[in-house]
């Protein structure tokens, strides 16, 4: 399984979202979005309509008949998604993680400052641990 980076001390989960997707997407890689939680990517869509005034960052939800060739996508099903990086912007694990993950080459875990954010994403970091994936960890405290 690759290894997943932990992005913490973020100050908001969804515009901390915004700028992976705008590196990823400058880098010409392709970006898949997760969250259980509908309202978030809703919430994450609108918000990358209007993050940066001097770029267009192309954005779809997965089930979108352009998905396929919309470099960044979204969706609460990780089943429907497939790209070079995985973005998981949650407090729990997907179900399928164990056996969805490999379909990405890199996979990037955001944690905000909010406390009940920081104790799920142990839960999370442990869950990963146990399972034997390589962690690494990076403090973006502004």
């Amino acid at each position: 399984m690759q290894k997943i980076d932990f992005h913490y001390n973020v100050p908001h989960r969804l515009r901390y979202a915004c700028l992976v997707a705008r590196t990823v997407y400058r880098r010409g890689l392709t970006l898949a979005i997760w969250s259980a939680d509908e309202r978030k990517l809703s919430e994450l869509n609108s918000l990358l309509w209007r993050f940066d005034d001097l770029a267009f960052l192309p954005h779809v939800p997965a089930s979108s008949p352009l998905a396929s060739e919309t470099p960044i996508v979204f969706s609460s099903q990780l089943e429907e998604l497939n790209a070079d990086v995985l973005l998981l912007l949650d407090d729990n694990l997907p179900p399928t993680w164990e056996t969805c993950f490999d379909r990405f080459s890199r996979i990037i875990d955001v944690v905000s400052t909010d406390p009940q954010e920081l104790q799920a994403s142990r839960a999370r970091f442990r869950a990963y641990r146990a399972a034997g994936v390589e962690l690494a960890a990076y403090d973006r405290k502004q």
